[in-house]
């Protein structure tokens, strides 16, 4: 009966060490790489594309939608202006359009970027630094005043 008890001590010692090496390895995995930061958010996969939208007095415009190609992803420039789009992983985003249509009766279509004026046209992005691609600035026409002529329609 002793050394039955003794075995069973031994083995529920070695149960507890898997278990213990099993737990310090799923915590290091977690904190380095593995799945997720340890804080339960997980970090962006991929680019970030950022930017600000802005009027033409230099006044920051919210409700702006910024989508990225071909990624498809999408994001609204906030109260200051300012948006940032998750671009993914796998494909490397290369163009962004601008979609004023849910502020339409505020803003023109044409949208000013780098010194041209378009009208539904994709935008090439500059190149990334890092993970990072800083689009600039982008401006919006208030509908109070005559829109500047477009360098460029797209359809």
């Amino acid at each position: 009966m002793r050394q039955g008890t003794m075995n069973s001590f031994r083995m529920i010692a070695a149960l507890v060490a898997m278990g213990a090496l099993a737990l310090a390895a799923m915590a290091t995995l977690n904190g380095c790489g593995g799945g997720g930061t340890g804080t339960g958010v997980i970090p962006p996969t991929g680019l970030l594309v950022r930017g600000t939208v802005l009027d033409e007095q230099g006044r920051a415009v919210s409700g702006i939608r910024i989508i990225v190609l071909p990624n498809n992803v999408s994001a609204l420039s906030g109260s200051d202006g300012r948006f940032t789009i998750d671009a993914g992983s796998g494909t490397a985003p290369t163009t962004f359009k601008v979609d004023v249509s849910s502020r339409a009766s505020e803003y023109y279509e044409v949208v000013g970027y780098r010194g041209r004026n378009v009208q539904g046209c994709s935008l090439n992005l500059p190149a990334p630094v890092g993970n990072v691609i800083d689009i600039g600035v982008v401006t919006v026409y208030s509908q109070g005043t005559p829109p500047p002529p477009p360098h460029d329609i797209c359809p």
